[in-house]
């Protein structure tokens, strides 16, 4: 448990360097050294602008992407999916499917009674939802990977 806090812990300190230094340009408050000097190389942190510091390159892996933090070693740099493009809201469907399971009912007929008239019976009912957008709120921001 203290691992996976520790973990996530420093991914949140590396992310959080990324917005500073984009803030400061790379530099320190005072403009004067970098910030970024004890942050290991190949650390990914986001940065405001469309171009990476000094020291950093373009995390092109990312693009179009949602970078999801993962503990299983395996599964880090897996991609699925196409990436989006800029500034796209990509559509989507739901399909559905459902039993509806009816009871019978007799139907009195005009020359008597008919046990057959609704028999009890399971349906089926399936189909999609419209195509629509996830109308997320969002920001594009360059990643970068620590050189």
């Amino acid at each position: 448990m203290f691992g996976r806090r520790l973990r996530v812990g420093v991914a949140a300190a590396i992310v959080a360097v990324g917005f500073v230094a984009a803030s400061f340009g790379g530099k320190s408050a005072r403009g004067d050294a970098p910030i970024d000097e004890d942050v290991p190389s190949g650390a990914i942190a986001f940065f405001a602008g469309g171009a990476c510091p000094g020291g950093w390159a373009p995390a092109d892996d990312t693009e179009g992407r949602a970078v999801v933090g993962v503990i299983d070693g395996p599964s880090v740099g897996v991609s699925v999916g196409a990436p989006l493009g800029d500034r796209e809201d990509r559509t989507h469907v739901h399909p559905y499917s459902a039993p509806a399971t009816l009871g019978g009912k007799g139907v009195l007929a005009f020359d008597g009674w008919n046990e057959d008239g609704a028999k009890a019976k399971t349906y089926t009912v399936a189909g999609s939802t419209s195509a629509k957008t996830s109308g997320l709120a969002f920001v594009q921001v360059q990643a970068c990977a620590k050189l």
